[in-house]
């Protein structure tokens, strides 16, 4: 993953922490349009949209899904540390 899209996506993982959906979705969308193979990343981070909307939190099992999305290395601890 270049630089710039792993950026976005860190900033995309704390806004999810936070309950920041707005953010959450731009920050996914931008890492999107640099690396278009991460498809799975962005369904977690709207999953994760979704139920904040609907439930005012995320599962445990939609951060794991967000944990499997992103795979090993620094993102992962990321999320990691975010789960609420």
């Amino acid at each position: 993953m270049q630089p710039k899209a792993e950026a976005f996506v860190e900033e995309a993982i704390r806004a999810v922490a936070i309950h920041d959906v707005a953010e959450a979705r731009i920050a996914v969308a931008q890492a999107y349009d640099i690396d278009h193979t991460l498809d799975p990343l962005v369904d977690a981070v709207h999953l994760a949209c979704a139920e904040i909307e609907e439930d005012g939190l995320v599962s445990i099992a939609t951060w794991n899904t967000l944990a499997d999305a992103v795979g090993p290395g620094h993102l992962l601890v990321v999320v990691e540390t975010s789960r609420e």
